[in-house]
């Protein structure tokens, strides 16, 4: 019987002093470059917004895409997604070379070539130039007709960053894998600018930031996971809950935290939680059968929290094992392997239980779900 690979929270004294990151503070310099680009690392940028006339976005700045991780050096490239109020979606995915980047290290300072984020966890400014209909596909799987897209945006902190620990998790009996997570904006204001539809829109709402580096793998390291987010205007719940493969015998790593409109944490879970999947559908370009309404219980001693997520609509999908040549798909269904990727848009109630105070919020979310395999409730349920 093979061994167990270990993975643990990074919350032990040399974590702090290896990430040089501090106990109950965050900097704004741990937005900026974390990574040195080298074969096999990976580091984004990531924005999502909903917003008042009822589109929604999602912008990111990566390092590389899943097709060029196990290059060396930074393949700079800016997806930028919009799915307008009637539905249609605009995309586009700007791939550009090494001396385009440029990267601070004391802030959020990305430039590739035009496009650009500036921030320093109070105030981010977005911009991306219309990019032309260049690309359709995401570097993730995903593909579609490029659009000629662009963005002005300004996102001003509404909340208080955090992170999991010294800022991630480690792997392997040596430690040198990781995967890092700094939600940098759980939830703030955005006003601006979107350009598609061969016009300028200008959009005010609520949206959301996070940076993440890494050296582990998705495809070999993680069976699954949902990553959502939810403002309820005066708290704000942030869920990242992953699910490692087999050979490490399917450990559970689950974030999640819930803030008051001052962002102070009322409520934050490390812990595998109490997980139901009460319903589930059929995902048309998968074929895979996909969470409906996910029913989670979070602790933190006396303090409870049930969160129900209720699917509405996708926003996307992406099949990630269509994309390869026919003898391989037939070996990822041999190995019990078919990647997938979900974004959704959803109801989210939460009822939080402090003693005798009970108090209910809900309201619309967006949500993601990824999972490696051909069926994911048997791993996900922890009743």
């Amino acid at each position: 019987m093979k061994k167990k690979i270990p993975v643990r929270v990074m919350n032990q004294d040399k974590d702090y002093k290896r990430m040089g990151t501090g106990k109950g503070s965050i900097e704004a310099w741990e937005d900026g470059k974390r990574d040195d680009d080298r074969a096999g690392v990976y580091e984004w940028w990531y924005f999502d917004m909903i917003l008042d006339d009822g589109s929604k976005a999602v912008i990111h700045f990566n390092t590389k895409d899943n097709k060029t991780i196990g290059k060396d050096g930074t393949i700079p490239s800016v997806v930028i997604k919009i799915t307008a109020p009637d539905g249609r979606e605009y995309k586009d995915n700007v791939i550009l070379k090494k001396e385009d980047a440029h990267f601070g290290k004391d802030c959020c300072d990305v430039k590739y070539g035009p496009h650009f984020i500036l921030g320093d966890l109070l105030t981010y400014t977005i911009h991306v130039d219309q990019t032309g209909g260049v690309n359709g596909t995401d570097g993730a799987g995903g593909t579609g007709e490029a659009s000629n897209v662009g963005a002005d945006l300004k996102l001003v902190s509404t909340s208080k960053p955090w992170r999991p620990g010294a800022g991630g998790f480690v792997f392997d009996y040596d430690e040198k894998g990781y995967f890092t997570w700094l939600c940098a904006v759980p939830r703030g204001k955005v006003s601006g600018t979107l350009f598609y539809n061969g016009k300028k829109h200008h959009v005010t709402g609520e949206g959301y930031h996070d940076h993440q580096w890494g050296n582990m793998k998705h495809n070999t390291t993680w069976d699954h996971w949902i990553w959502g987010r939810q403002n309820f205007g005066d708290y704000a719940l942030v869920l990242f809950d992953i699910g490692t493969q087999k050979k490490f015998d399917y450990e559970r790593l689950s974030m999640m935290f819930l803030e008051d409109k001052n962002g102070n944490i009322v409520l934050e879970d490390l812990e595998t939680p109490k997980c139901r999947l009460s319903e589930e559908y059929q995902e048309k370009l998968s074929g895979k059968m996909y969470p409906k309404e996910i029913q989670y219980v979070f602790k933190q001693g006396a303090k409870s929290l049930s969160y129900n997520i209720r699917q509405k609509e996708e926003l996307e999908s992406r099949d990630a094992a269509s994309s390869v040549p026919k003898p391989i798909q037939w070996v990822l269904k041999m190995k019990g392997m078919h990647p997938s990727t979900t974004r959704n848009y959803a109801d989210g109630t939460m009822i939080l239980k402090d003693g005798d105070k009970v108090i209910k919020r809900n309201g619309k979310m967006i949500y993601e779900f990824i999972y490696m395999g051909l069926t994911v409730k048997e791993k996900m349920e922890n009743k």
